[in-house]
């Protein structure tokens, strides 16, 4: 493994071009990071996701190009696993679940909440 050197000081990991690098490749820590900012992202939609004159086509629409877009950036570096692909999906599942208005409760599943909402698992 390679220790990245800054003027004499070892760095753990830092971030380039918006991803994470790290010595152990930085797949985790991006994952994580990209998580954390297309979360960002999606809670200051909140006033869109509860408004009821939008549709739900146009909320769909905007998931996909103002939140999905800041989750996979660059995704096409990352060493994809099963645990990664899993988590991405949580994530984007839930979003979809609170732009529909289906709380946990309601017995629905990830199939249904695609077809409703004419999405793919993120695993294609």
């Amino acid at each position: 493994m390679q220790i990245f050197r800054s003027e004499e000081k070892e760095i753990g990991s830092f971030v380039y071009l918006g991803s994470v690098v790290s010595e152990s490749g930085g797949t985790e820590e991006d994952v994580a990071s990209r998580i954390k900012k297309a979360n960002g992202v999606f809670v200051q939609l909140y006033p869109v996701w509860r408004n009821l004159n939008i549709s739900k086509q146009v909320k769909i629409r905007m998931f996909n190009t103002n939140v999905k877009s800041v989750l996979l950036y660059i995704c096409e570096t990352w060493i994809t696993t099963n645990q990664i692909t899993r988590r991405l999906q949580i994530f984007v599942n839930k979003c979809l679940r609170r732009i529909m208005n289906i709380k946990w409760t309601d017995k629905i599943t990830k199939e249904e909440l695609w077809r409703i909402t004419h999405q793919r698992s993120t695993e294609n």
